[in-house]
């Protein structure tokens, strides 16, 4: 994407984060007028976690046969750069994030953006058909990353005390999002491909994943904590949408990434923090009112940052 004016990117930047933004304010109107409420929210997440999460993550591996290999550098970039963003994020945390059961919400917030929706959305948008092959693998790869150090991050925020390296193999080992990628590539590996019936009931279970998770998220959203200017909401998301951006951009340079895999990783950083932080928060235990606050303030703030960002690039040639 050449010479693109800051307005055409702020459009397709919101076309594609609008939905979101319109099903959020869904969740909140269902909560004031009362058809949804605390428990509905608390089972429908448990579904999200333990179903039809689960099986979204499976299908859109197994459906796309990809090339992890041609790709390695792109997904390098994006490895090594969400390990020092984690590391960096758990090092602030603990210094600057009072409340311990919220640390890893922060953690997670800095480094896990919704690629696999979102982030294919705006790459596809900004390049066109070409991109869908790289911009898959990249997601695809760090979305197993993502839940590994998310699980990490919330078992040793969440724990009583010292979290044991078995025990927090042991809740990896049983998460059911990390499972089901494995089982997936797994599968992509050995071209093994559903019956069409499982297929499309995998298919519809899945459907109702986004919608689901975002509506639970619009209805535990807190607008008293996201007016505390200095709570870990807004930090959270001053860290996914400023700072994560910024970072990864700056790893990718130093890598020698230009043109569309510059801004694959551009429009993927760019990104709000997945629905899907929420449905493991709240499964773990955590606070998930901060995660729902979060989630509403950077699917706002992506559509300027990944216009903002793509113009800017353009300008000094990144892209």
């Amino acid at each position: 994407m050449h010479g693109a004016s800051f307005f055409s990117s702020f459009l397709f930047s919101m076309g594609v984060t609008l939905p979101n933004l319109l099903i959020l304010m869904l969740g909140i109107i269902l909560r004031r007028i009362g058809m949804i409420d605390d428990r509905f929210c608390e089972q429908a997440t448990k579904l999200v976690f333990n179903i039809t999460l689960p099986l979204l993550l499976f299908l859109s591996i197994v459906n796309n046969h990809v090339d992890y290999a041609s790709q390695a550098l792109l997904l390098g970039v994006g490895i090594c750069g969400t390990l020092i963003m984690f590391v960096l994020a758990e090092c602030f945390a603990a210094k600057f994030i009072a409340e311990k059961t919220e640390r890893g919400t922060f953690v997670q917030s800095v480094y896990r953006g919704n690629n696999g929706i979102i982030g294919l959305a705006l790459c596809i948008n900004a390049y066109g058909d070409a991109v869908f092959a790289p911009a898959s693998i990249y997601a695809a790869g760090l979305t197993l990353i993502y839940n590994i150090l998310g699980v990490i991050t919330l078992s040793r925020s969440l724990s009583d005390g010292k979290v044991s390296m078995g025990a927090m193999l042991k809740n990896i080992a049983k998460n059911p999002l990390i499972i089901a990628i494995i089982l997936g590539l797994v599968a992509n590996a050995l071209q093994l491909r559903l019956v069409k019936p499982l297929q499309l009931t995998g298919g519809y279970l899945a459907a109702v994943t986004l919608p689901l998770a975002l509506i639970c998220a619009g209805a535990s959203i807190n607008f008293r904590a996201i007016g505390q200017l200095s709570g870990v909401s807004l930090r959270s998301s001053i860290g996914r949408v400023l700072f994560a951006p910024v970072f990864m951009v700056l790893i990718a340079k130093g890598f020698g990434l230009k043109g569309m895999d510059m801004g694959i990783v551009l429009l993927m950083a760019t990104t709000p923090l997945a629905a899907a932080a929420y449905a493991m928060v709240r499964a773990m235990g955590g606070n998930a009112v901060t995660v729902a606050n979060i989630i509403g303030i950077t699917t706002i703030g992506s559509m300027l940052a990944s216009a903002l960002g793509l113009i800017l690039l353009s300008q000094i040639g990144w892209l």
